[in-house]
């Protein structure tokens, strides 16, 4: 392997490791300060540091200072979607806190996707639904305020961010067409003769298919949560005639905000087409094709866009007949058998 080749497969494995590092960063710390005076410590422990892109994170401000912190102490940082997510972006937001809340210290997670803060010391999980270039900033705060001569006092507040439950494709969708039949079966292909069947009446079909969609995952801090984004499925089917769009026919279903994991059917698609072999000469060929697409409608405050789970295309071709030979064939035993009516 010469130096060249090395070189650029080096390149290679260096962008692909810069690529996974980068699919699993999903929030950054725009700011984090607070007081940095003796006894007080701000510790943590992420997939990073304090500042920096993170899946999830704590925060334990712990206070050991003798005489206390008087007044108190605010700790602030902000965290906002950076990268990663779902197809669309789509991010799980869940925060917590707890520890210790003596003489008025609390920890304050986010109210809103505006950097706005809850009350003092909130129970339970806040979860918010956010999507990278949101432009949404969620706030943290911890207040040290630890009385003189009293023991160590700490504060705790956890962040994680989850990529949005995705759509999956629980089984595939299948395209056929009927009505096509033979009418030469001894040369190569099919042959229609537009004599003996001047109309076709064509059955084409999308069979369903079904979509699965689970939980947004758990992590370091909290367990896995029914999604709080909306998923529409769609299966769209279209009868083609020389490329040309003759029919066509959708069936969907929705995975509702909050809906548990689960499966759904999207029933078939389909249709019968009469087409009409006048307009054809003897010798054309004519293609018919079904196109399928099982797609998936993503959801955040509004339509995010739309992404393919599957697609299918079933085509069949056949010649128009009979061929000018089999014509001229055909005309001279007329005009023999019109000569032997004429002399009996």
């Amino acid at each position: 392997m010469n130096g060249t080749m090395v070189q650029r497969l080096g390149l290679i494995a260096l962008m692909a490791l810069l690529s996974q590092s980068v699919w699993a960063q999903q929030f950054q710390i725009s700011f984090n300060d607070g007081p940095r005076n003796v006894g007080l410590s701000l510790s943590y422990s992420s997939s990073g540091p304090t500042s920096g892109t993170h899946t999830a994170a704590e925060w334990v401000l712990t206070d050991t200072s003798f005489g206390g912190t008087g007044n108190g102490y605010v700790w602030n940082r902000q965290l906002v979607p950076f990268s990663s997510g779902d197809v669309f972006g789509r991010l799980v937001a869940r925060f917590s806190g707890d520890g210790g809340t003596s003489a008025g210290s609390y920890w304050r997670l986010p109210a809103n996707r505006s950097g706005g803060v809850t009350g003092n010391n909130p129970s339970g999980v806040a979860t918010f639904t956010t999507w990278v270039g949101s432009g949404h900033v969620f706030r943290l705060e911890q207040l040290s305020n630890k009385p003189a001569f009293g023991g160590d006092m700490t504060t705790r507040t956890r962040a994680q961010f989850d990529n949005a439950a995705q759509l999956t494709l629980a089984s595939g969708v299948s395209a056929s067409i009927a009505g096509v039949t033979d009418d030469d079966p001894i040369a190569p292909g099919i042959q229609v003769n537009k004599f003996l069947n001047p109309n076709l009446n064509i059955g084409w079909n999308a069979s369903g298919a079904s979509v699965f969609r689970g939980q947004v995952a758990g992590g370091a801090y909290f367990g896995a949560i029914n999604s709080p984004f909306r998923d529409d499925a769609r299966l769209t089917a279209e009868l083609l005639v020389n490329s040309v769009s003759v029919q066509s026919g959708n069936s969907g279903v929705t995975f509702a905000v909050n809906e548990g994991a689960g499966t759904k059917a999207l029933a078939a698609v389909g249709n019968t087409y009469l087409l009409d072999l006048s307009a054809y000469n003897v010798g054309d060929i004519v293609t018919l094709s079904v196109n399928a697409s099982v797609l998936w409608d993503g959801y955040g405050d509004s339509y995010m866009g739309t992404q393919t789970i599957q697609s299918q295309t079933y085509t069949i071709q056949f010649e128009v007949v009979p061929e000018p030979a089999s014509l001229l064939a055909l005309g001279t035993a007329l005009i023999g058998f019109a000569g032997l009516r004429r002399k009996r």
